[in-house]
């Protein structure tokens, strides 16, 4: 089939153009620059697949920057490829119909069969489709790729300035540049890994937690910041839900906050950074560190070794690192926190009488300290717990 007329064309044009931006891109048809660039590729591919099944070129090597350019727009707006693959075979499922419509009225007209006017050339235009889609794959792999770095980079920057000495002023500009809303009320986490296993981990807790926002920076080699930002206040049962979302994963984190608004999101990401420093001074650790359970013990630690003068002074042989005093120290910091010998054995899983036995030695060991300074007594039972066998050389200097 060696004509078509311009008109023809243009009419092939504008069905795979309706058919595309309503089946595909119903919700950013709208936008001037996304249309132009849309019905542009079309255009240039639709014009060259005519031509192509009409016999009047070889589909050698066209020029494709109208289908590269439409490529880097989708990947612009952060739309999958699935979509861009989809639009190419829906346009070619349009054209092709609206094709074989001409082709029968040619037929009808006398100027040949239908076979003949449509020769051999089915597996040119195909194979024109499946070239073109390789090609705009690779480049819209090559522009997300561009887009993200560039992307993480800025809002990485832009949360340092955030987290340093003097942040500035909340503006509407600032959450739009981090795709998060800084007037929530946030929760903080510090992550180890990859990128990509922090950003798994961020959107599985955002899922579990039904956090509305989440924003995720990197703060050193393997080390990623991630915030899940909530509406108005974080009551206890939303914490309780955080916190067991956490730790059902098994794998370390530490976090701070909760606290609002655009100073709220550099406060929870310091306790989250205390808690993190922290870690290393504890003697063992758990999976899931919140600032809010350590921070009498992240205060306390600032000065280990005064720390461990306090605990001597406080505590005496209880203080020693042996089995012995490791159960009483362990006994008495339960029924002093819990209130109640009974509750502390059901914790520790004995008996109340042992229960019992120990606080008598406990008590012969401290004299008076049970009842004049149980204050003193239950944080010199906190210390000792944290620091584990003996005086360590860590500090928490770095800490700010």
């Amino acid at each position: 089939m060696g004509t078509t007329s311009e008109a023809e064309v243009e009419t092939i044009v504008e069905a795979v153009h309706q058919a595309i931006a309503s089946r595909v891109f119903p919700h950013h048809v709208t936008e001037t620059a996304f249309e132009l660039k849309l019905r542009r590729c079309v255009s240039g591919n639709i014009g060259y697949l005519a031509d192509v099944a009409a016999g009047r070129v070889d589909p050698g090597e066209p020029d494709l920057g109208h289908a590269l350019a439409f490529a880097d727009v989708v990947a612009a707006q952060g739309l999958p490829f699935e979509d861009l693959e989809r639009a190419y075979w829906v346009g070619l499922e349009q054209f092709w119909h609206r094709w074989l419509a001409i082709v029968g009225e040619a037929a009808e007209r006398g100027d040949g069969t239908v076979t003949e006017l449509i020769g051999n050339r089915t597996p040119a235009v195909f194979g024109y489709v499946t070239r073109v889609l390789g090609l705009v794959s690779a480049r819209y792999d090559e522009t997300s790729g561009e887009l993200a770095c560039t992307g993480a980079e800025r809002r990485r920057a832009l949360v340092e300035e955030l987290l340093g000495g003097a942040p500035p002023a909340y503006t509407q500009f600032l959450d739009d540049e981090l795709g998060y809303r800084l007037r929530a009320c946030h929760v903080a986490l510090l992550l180890h890994g990859d990128r990509f296993q922090a950003e798994r981990r961020l959107a599985r807790l955002r899922h579990e937690t039904e956090a509305p926002a989440a924003l995720l920076v990197e703060r050193g080699p393997g080390l990623f910041a991630g915030w899940l930002g909530f509406p108005g206040r974080v009551d206890p049962a939303t914490l309780d839900v955080i916190r067991r979302a956490v730790s059902r994963h098994g794998e370390p984190v530490v976090a701070g906050g909760p606290a609002a608004g655009l100073a709220g999101f550099r406060r929870a990401h310091e306790e989250a950074t205390r808690a993190l420093a922290l870690r290393e001074v504890l003697a063992d650790p758990v999976d899931f560190l919140w600032y809010s359970d350590v921070r009498l013990e992240a205060f306390l630690l600032e000065n280990p070794s005064a720390a461990w003068r306090f605990v001597a002074e406080e505590l005496g042989e209880l203080a020693e690192a042996n089995e012995r005093a490791d159960r009483i120290r362990e006994t008495l910091l339960a029924a002093l926190a819990s209130g109640s010998q009974a509750r502390a054995a059901t914790e520790l899983g004995v008996h109340e009488n042992t229960v019992r036995l120990r606080i008598r030695t406990a008590t012969e060991l401290l004299g008076d300290a049970l009842s004049e300074r149980r204050t003193e007594l239950l944080v010199a039972l906190r210390l000792r717990r944290a620091l584990g066998s003996g005086p360590g050389t860590t500090t928490m200097d770095a800490v700010s």
